[in-house]
């Protein structure tokens, strides 16, 4: 596959490193499927796909939960209990000012960042990737929670979520989780990919919650209970 390492800058998870990203061109491209490119380590951002390729680092390493075979802990049957006046749908791509407010409100109080830019390319640019949205609303029908998501194959490939700030006794980050597995479920998909797990970013823990999942360690899957 032809493309181009390009140095994108500090690493987002672990400190004193650098961000070096492979992009295929054409990107993304015709051949070989997304599906087949996520278990080689490649990730979607808007329209484009990459694959982390950082000098002396493989920390980002992909993870997937066994969707069937999921058993919830008990930390996570109490967030689901806490949560069970939810009401979750899944919708089309989009960022109307409903979604778009509560993903400002997010970036702000979550991670302490004030984006003036449309963020659209990064929500809704797709790259021709099909998917959608898994939305939670209150009995009121306020938006608490919008899941990003590719649906691919025999796949679920968890993009970005975003939540109401003002929420944090739900555990809403964790709720969603929940119901993408449940989504999965539903419709007979077979796993859930949760993008990197990366190992010495504290922020990235709570995907190892889930269980049983696999991870992407030296081009083959390994299996942790």
């Amino acid at each position: 596959m032809r493309g181009v390492v390009y140095r994108c800058g500090a690493c987002p998870y672990l400190p004193d490193r650098e961000f070096h990203a492979f992009h295929p061109v054409p990107n993304p491209p015709a051949e070989p499927s997304y599906r087949q490119l996520m278990d080689w380590r490649f990730r979607r951002s808007g329209g484009h796909l990459y694959m982390p390729m950082c000098p002396s680092c493989d920390a980002c390493r992909p993870i997937r939960v066994d969707v069937a075979a999921f058993a919830p802990r008990d930390d996570q049957r109490r967030c689901a209990a806490r949560n069970t006046d939810l009401i979750v749908t899944w919708q089309e791509r989009g960022l109307d000012a409903e979604r778009a407010a509560l993903y400002r409100r997010y970036q702000m109080r979550i991670h302490g960042k004030e984006t003036e830019e449309d963020p659209s390319e990064f929500l809704v640019a797709d790259g021709g990737v099909p998917g959608g949205e898994l939305h939670a609303r209150d009995a009121e029908g306020r938006l608490l929670a919008v899941s990003v998501c590719d649906r691919i194959g025999d796949a679920l490939s968890s993009v970005y979520c975003y939540y109401d700030p003002d929420q944090s006794k739900r555990s809403l980050g964790t709720f969603m989780g929940l119901a993408e597995i449940a989504h999965c479920r539903e419709h007979g998909l077979r796993w859930l990919y949760l993008g990197f797990l990366v190992h010495g970013c504290a922020k990235m823990e709570y995907k190892a919650r889930f269980r049983p999942h696999e991870v992407l360690e030296h081009g083959e899957w390994k299996r942790y209970a």
